[in-house]
């Protein structure tokens, strides 16, 4: 099994296809009282900066408080400093849309 999940050159082959690239999921712990009014909303909102909204304990859990654990969507084909520069802008543009 271990020669099928290492490769030299790619590293370890994992379970969840996400996890391609480089792997990094950065997050931020957010409140968002107003956007959390209506989940279906901040999830296209999300979707539109790649990322991704999950609950306060983790995927497919509840936004308890309006918290919400938001993280980039991709993984694949960008640099670790590209993956956290565009969750760090998307965040910024959540702020926003949730301060109006």
């Amino acid at each position: 099994g271990k020669k099928l999940m290492e490769h030299p050159n790619y590293g370890f082959l994992g379970t969840c296809p996400s996890n391609l690239g480089t792997g990094l999921r950065g997050s931020v712990m957010i409140v968002l009282p107003e956007l959390n009014k209506d989940v279906h909303k901040l999830e296209e909102i999300c979707a539109s900066f790649d990322l991704q909204p999950r609950g306060s304990s983790g995927e497919h859990s509840a936004a308890v408080g309006g918290k919400w654990d938001v993280s980039n969507k991709q993984r694949i084909g960008f640099t670790e400093v590209q993956l956290v520069q565009k969750m760090i802008d998307g965040v910024k543009k959540l702020i926003a849309l949730e301060e109006e």
